[in-house]
This record gives structure tokens, sequence and C-alpha cells, in this order.
């Protein structure tokens, strides 16, 4: 019996090269690139989001600032409502948001991915786009 770490025992018909290379190859998935790519739509909606959403929190935040002023002029019931949503909006945008975004996550075509992806970004900017036509960002 040799007890050489490179030669082989006797009856013993394998090499230490090459004991272990069943164990150790990796079977690859097949379809990885296609499951990282189906993905795309939705990170990109998540990037684009995230200003959109800063700006709509920042919105109903400056919005609640003034809410106080409005209610100490005794305005109205519909002008408190609007708001009160305004105040709120930011945060529903928020949960619209990421509402948007699991459901497109469990989407398996690629249409309906884009769609839910931009019915992120449209729930994201709705708040900033209120803010442009109400003028409250051209301060």
């Amino acid at each position: 019996m040799s007890t050489e770490h490179g030669s082989p025992a006797p009856g013993d018909d394998r090499t230490d090269d090459h004991a272990d290379d069943e164990l150790t190859v990796v079977a690859r998935d097949p379809h990885r690139r296609a499951r990282l790519l189906r993905y795309l739509p939705l990170v990109l909606a998540a990037v684009v989001s995230v200003p959109l959403l800063w700006l709509s929190i920042a919105f109903s935040l400056e919005v609640s600032m003034i809410a106080v002023y409005i209610l100490q002029l005794g305005a109205g019931g519909w002008a408190v409502f609007g708001v009160a949503l305004m105040s709120l909006g930011g945060f529903i945008c928020l949960v619209g948001a990421l509402v948007c975004l699991f459901v497109g996550w469990r989407r398996d075509t690629w249409r309906w991915r884009w769609i839910w992806a931009g019915a992120t970004v449209l729930a994201a900017g709705f708040m900033p786009l209120l803010g442009l036509v109400t003028g409250t960002f051209w301060e």
C-alpha cells in the first residue's frame, strides 16, 4: 500500500484529483437570467417612485401645516374635507405604490408587470402633480 498523496491505493481505481468531482459540480438554473429580467420593470418603477414619494410626503406635510390656519379661518365642510385629503394624500400614495409593486410582483407576464410598474409611478406621482397644479411648489 502506498502512502504517497498522489498515487492510488491497490484495488482503488479512482485518483484523488477527481474523487469529489460529482459532488462539486453545481447545476445552474437555465432560466436564471430570464427570472432576473422579469423583475426589471418593477425595479425601475421602484427607483423612479422614490423621489416622487418623497415629494408626495413633503407636499402632504406642507398642506397639513396650512390646514391649521384654514380651520382657524372657519372654512366650510368641503374645504376642510379637501385639506384633510391632501394632508393624508402623500401617505395614501405611499401605500398605493407599495400595493402596486406587490401586485406587479405576483404577476407572471411582461405586459402585466409593465402595467403595474406604470401604476406604481402614477400612484407615487399623483401628489406632486397635484402640487404643481395647485401651485404649492411654485413658491
